[in-house]
């Protein structure tokens, strides 16, 4: 075996061994054969662009890409649920700011975030609220519009990672920042990465309905219209029922949701993805604790780090308990799509 080959097997080490059983020695083949000649003795390398080629292939196939056996496959469809959940809480919270935007301009209120008629914060303030990335880019993947949901939805993460990533530099080492830095900036990152990695070219998103696709809209509407008819029953001896309102309530309905696949014992895609969504929430409520006095409020959020942990260990168990063998092919390899929800 020439010095070569060896690199390319080394190389082809980065795929699952269940391909690499059935592909190697064809894989192999064709890069001789594209190589060449090439004696040891002028120390032959694999190119970058080859290296490349079987990285994004390894990414691809254990992401339930053609050839993959089933466990690969429903692990790509765990990341694709992550990237629709993810993408859909980040567009009712762009309806949601949207719509509290035009009842700050129509009543006048909150003019220090509107800004005054005329003013440069004015238009600052519509830039902001009229920025509705994430919501286009939650309606084009459930659309199956695969590349404008790409792009939409990392222009419309990028405002908000680069807004806490700038103080996060300049305050110093990473490692020396609040938690709760670190985990919003995985929480807002994470949908979008989910996307990018796990919609890739193996993958024919599946189309869903406009009812469907349109839901954040709906939801936007929702959360707002409790939040300020919370606020308007002013229950200022309860300070522990403002924990339900915004985040609180993405909680709740994670919970219910959580329930709900357990109770169907859902498939091993729906357990694991929202296992992921059930730990990022934790991981931004946990450091809550730190910020409040011991009291009610404390409790409540103990309650609900408690709600997240639970439910997240039961779903990750029924999840892992279902996931198919790691060996052999998928028969479903042929119709590989997007199947989630």
């Amino acid at each position: 075996m020439s010095l070569l080959e060896q690199r390319y097997r080394s190389v082809l080490r980065l795929l699952p061994a269940s391909y690499r059983a059935e592909r190697e020695e064809e894989m192999v083949d064709a890069f001789m054969e594209l190589s060449g000649e090439a004696p040891d003795e002028v120390n032959p390398r694999p190119r970058w662009g080859e290296i490349a080629s079987v990285l994004s292939l390894s990414l691809r196939v254990r992401l339930g890409g053609a050839g993959a056996s089933p466990r690969f496959v429903a692990w790509g469809e765990a990341v694709r649920l992550v990237a629709l959940l993810g993408l859909g809480y980040q567009a009712v919270g762009s309806v949601n700011q949207l719509l509290q935007w035009g009842h700050a301009l129509a009543f006048g209120t909150h003019v220090a975030w509107t800004g005054p008629p005329g003013s440069v914060e004015r238009l600052v303030s519509i830039v902001s609220a009229a920025d509705l990335c994430s919501a286009v880019a939650f309606v084009a993947i459930m659309r199956g519009h695969v590349r404008t949901a790409k792009v939409m939805a990392a222009i419309g993460v990028a405002p908000t990672l680069v807004y806490m990533l700038i103080p996060m530099i300049l305050a110093g080492p990473l490692t020396d920042r609040p938690l709760s830095e670190s985990a919003t900036l995985v929480f807002t990152a994470a949908p979008v990465i989910a996307l990018l990695l796990g919609f890739h070219s193996d993958i024919t998103p599946r189309r869903r309905s406009w009812a469907a696709s349109l839901w954040p809209a709906a939801a936007g509407l929702a959360v707002l219209g409790g939040t300020w008819l919370v606020v308007a029953l002013r229950p200022y001896d309860l300070d522990w029922l403002h924990l339900w309102l915004g985040f609180g309530t993405t909680i709740l309905v994670w919970a219910a949701g959580a329930v709900v696949v357990l109770a169907r014992r859902s498939s091993p895609p729906w357990a694991l993805a929202m296992t992921a969504t059930g730990l990022l929430l934790l991981a931004v409520r946990l450091p809550l604790l730190d910020n409040l006095p011991e009291g009610a409020s404390w409790t409540m959020v103990c309650a609900q780090c408690a709600v997240l942990w639970a439910l997240s260990t039961a779903l990750a168990w029924m999840g892992a308990r279902g996931l198919p063998g790691a060996s052999g092919t998928s028969a479903l390899t042929s119709e590989v799509g997007e199947r989630s929800g």
